[in-house]
């Protein structure tokens, strides 16, 4: 690499001076600036760079094998478009901070890319011809349809050696060197050639003006302008006005100012651009000399402030009237809080220098130092590192304003690791368990955190007493040391994700001392936690407090197998004890008047059949258990059931249904003083009920039908608790139940003749119902006796 500073004594407005030079050893083929001007890229014969002009930073990429071409990504303004030797087209984009490419278009081609440019909508690439020695042609893609433009593409192009190329909304423009150019119309691929020529143009560098215009490189020809309506070379800027041979062409993104690039007179001239028109002024502006091993420029990119020229002799230059900032060290690069990194820079011009934090511009980011500076002065700025420094990579940047405002800049990057954050562990966050505690872990969150240690003792310790690690473990009689215990434990987390570590086995009734340290990447450990205390301790289930041993009411099986054989013989014993009361309610219904339809009263028919109806009910319920044991580990509140219940109806009167719910409830075991330990403990329940309800629905489309029903339950259940442990059984019992049924057809008359004729549901009603239900009373342990409110959907067919 080569570093030059050349300065020239010239009117400010235009880049006067040469700041720095890099050599690429490689001729520039092209330079294209980004949209948003935070990039430009160098297409050179050895491959493609990228210069950066928040760092000026040059890294190589290389998206393909082999590029042909590069262009402004129309879709992306941090992002370039890519042509490669196989005639695939890529994209490549920096905003993520590193260089991504991915394929815009693999079948472009079938052959070589050799150059690229773009509107804003469309690529054109020049593709070398799949005949031999045939002239090549230029393709399009379409950024909006996302597809290959085929009407009137590939266009062939009238000569074979290819300079430059560049494109408007209506046209791509291709010069071929000499007198040769080449218009193709971008709507229908249409190709003309120039007609109007000065005698001495070497057509090379090829530069958009405004919206529609192109300005080419005409060598001793001086400055052309491409007419697209007329296809002729016009003279703009000759040898009268200064030029000696014009090699590359160049203009300002505010379009007021165009660049050329001299190679005989060993510089960059710069003429104004008329405000009226955009052609240019003939009076030049002024020149920037450069030096003599890198004349020849060949192509030139522009961003605000920056014009960056390339050479044939694979030089690249950069040019500006800014402060040229240089950050020449930065010690030391790795640091914490409390730290101060020393920040040496140079400025070539005297001015006021700024330090911020955090910016993407000379003038946004928070100001952490400022001062003077003279011409080609040396500043070293120290700059304390603080909480307002972030874990990781910190970008300072560097702006030096001289006396009119303009604005030069470097940055660097100071890489801040911090020791972990302490872990907050109180009091709360220690539970006991049978023979364990278990620590709850908040995370923290640390970028750069890899692990947490938890200390566990039996000998009481303290924070103070040690400022790195923690204590090994010390155990009571019967604790089982080594492997078994892994102390202190080591526990794996990522940043924020909070953790449940559980040590066993351990002694109940002896006390333990418990701390964490956070670990990051690096190894470094950050602060010991306060240190908490607890004591395991035998615990305690809803069966334990009930003296449940398990079991069926009615059979010894265990299982699936044993829960439905208990059902059946359960429900045969009650069938016989409660036939009397399911008797009196059939009775009931059928010596009652009843409907059989809503538009006639007293039903009538002619068989059974016609007295026959169904229905099914899904109902949510909230119970309020009386058992103690249940509700000391599960609480008083937030018992719900899930039903499906589903029979037959005779007169509309009696139903005879059978209902399958599903009940579950989380909660913590206690020990033998009703205290709540960390161990979670689950009820799970299914609830079997076999109902005979009478409904008293006796008018046409009542409104509201009263009901009263009577059935007989059977809850299996199963209680299970941290370490897999588990107890299941059987309950059984009655229930009564009192409620209302709600017609829903009256709000909804039409929609509810087309439920009937579509499906034969003939009534939709919202139920209501309080439930009164003796479930295990009668015998020892567990009682699933309650007091129920349900509500739900029922639908009568």
């Amino acid at each position: 690499m080569v570093f030059q500073i050349l300065m020239v004594s010239a009117a400010f407005g235009w880049p006067n001076k040469l700041v720095h030079t890099e050599d690429l050893s490689a001729a520039v083929e092209d330079v294209v600036a980004s949209s948003d001007e935070a990039y430009v890229s160098i297409l050179h014969a050895d491959g493609l760079s990228i210069l950066s002009l928040d760092d000026w930073s040059l890294l190589e990429v290389a998206p393909c094998p082999s590029v042909g071409g590069v262009a402004r990504d129309p879709t992306n303004p941090s992002g370039f478009a890519v042509g490669c030797g196989d005639g695939s087209l890529m994209k490549i984009d920096g905003s993520s901070g590193r260089w991504v490419s991915e394929s815009i278009s693999g079948s472009f081609s079938e052959e070589a890319i050799v150059a690229l440019a773009s509107n804003s909508t469309t690529v054109f690439g020049v593709v070398e011809n799949p005949i031999a020695g045939a002239k090549p042609l230029l393709a399009a893609y379409n950024t909006d349809t996302g597809a290959v433009v085929s009407g009137g593409f590939p266009a062939f192009v009238w000569h074979q050696t290819i300079h430059d190329l560049a494109a408007s909304d209506q046209y791509a423009v291709v010069t071929h060197g000499g007198r040769n150019v080449t218009e193709v119309t971008a709507a229908t691929g249409a190709a003309t050639q120039q007609l109007m020529t000065p005698a001495e143009t070497d057509a090379s560098d090829l530069v958009r003006l405004g919206t529609g215009r192109f300005l080419v490189a005409g060598g001793e020809a001086g400055v052309l302008e491409f007419q697209t309506d007329s296809n002729a070379l016009v003279e703009q800027i000759s040898a009268d006005d200064g030029l000696s041979s014009a090699t590359a062409v160049g203009i300002n993104p505010s379009q007021t100012l165009l660049a050329v690039g001299d190679e005989l007179a060993g510089s960059v001239a710069f003429y104004p651009l008329d405000p009226a028109n955009q052609s240019p002024l003939r009076a030049r502006e002024g020149q920037t000399g450069l030096p003599s091993d890198g004349l020849s420029v060949r192509e030139f990119g522009w961003v605000d402030g920056y014009l960056i020229a390339g050479t044939d002799e694979g030089f690249v230059h950069l040019l500006s009237d800014r402060p040229w900032v240089e950050v020449t060290r930065s010690i030391p690069r790795n640091v914490v809080n409390g730290d101060e990194v020393a920040i040496t820079f140079t400025s070539d011009t005297e001015g006021t220098w700024t330090v911020r934090r955090g910016a993407t511009g000379n003038e946004d980011g928070r100001l952490i130092d400022q001062g003077r500076i003279d011409a080609d002065g040396v500043v070293t700025a120290s700059i304390p590192i603080d909480d307002g420094f972030i874990e990781g990579a910190n970008i300072l940047r560097i702006v030096v304003e001289d006396a009119e405002g303009r604005m030069g800049h470097d940055i660097t990057t100071v890489d801040v690791d911090n020791p972990p954050s302490m872990v907050a562990v109180g009091s709360g966050d220690l539970g006991f368990g049978d023979g364990r505690l278990i620590v709850s872990l908040n995370g923290i969150p640390d970028a750069d955190l890899s692990h947490y240690m938890v200390f566990v003792s039996s000998t009481e310790f303290s924070r103070d007493d040690y400022d790195t690690a923690g204590p090994s473990f010390v155990g009571v009689e019967g604790d089982q040391t080594g492997l078994r215990l892994e102390l202190p434990r080591r526990v794996a987390a990522e940043p924020g994700e909070n953790k449940t570590v559980t040590i066993q086995p351990l002694t109940n009734g002896a006390t333990y001392f418990v701390a964490v340290r956070a670990y990051d990447a690096a190894g470094q450990e950050g602060p010991m936690s306060n240190v908490v205390s607890e004591s395991p301790r035998e615990t305690f289930g809803a069966s334990d407090l009930a003296g449940e041993s398990g079991g069926h009411a009615c059979s010894t099986s265990t299982g699936l197998a044993g829960w439905t054989l208990a059902f059946g013989a359960c429900l045969m014993a009650a069938a016989r004890r409660r036939s009397g009361a399911v008797a009196v309610l059939l009775v009931a219904g059928m010596s009652s008047p009843a409907m059989g339809s809503d538009s006639e009263w007293p039903q009538s028919g002619s068989g059974w059949s016609d007295f026959l109806g169904g229905s099914f009910e899904a109902r949510y319920s909230s119970l309020d258990l009386s058992d103690e044991s249940l509700t000391e580990v599960f609480g008083d509140e937030g018992h719900n059931a899930l039903w499906i219940e589903i029979g037959p109806t005779v007169f509309d009167l009696v139903e005879i249904t059978g209902a399958l719910g599903y009940y579950s409830e989380t909660g913590k075991r206690v020990d033998a003083d009703g205290n709540q330990s960390a161990e979670d403990d689950t009820m799970l329940a299914i609830p079997l009920t076999v109902d005979a309800t009478f409904r008293l629905d006796v008018l046409p489309e009542q409104l509201i039908v009263p009901f009263v029903g009577y059935g007989y339950d059977y809850w299996l259940w199963q209680e299970s608790w941290t370490g897999g442990n588990s107890v299941q059984g059987g309950k059984s019992g009655t229930h009564t139940t009192l409620g209302a049924h709600v017609l829903l057809d009256l709000f909804q008359p039409s929609r509810a003749s087309r439920l009937e004729a579509s499906s034969g549901i003939t009534d939709t009603f919202i139920t209501v119902e309080y439930r009164q239900q003796t479930v295990g009373d009668d015998s020892n342990g567990l009682s699933f006796s309650a007091d129920v409110i349900s509500v739900g959907l029922k639908l009568d067919y």
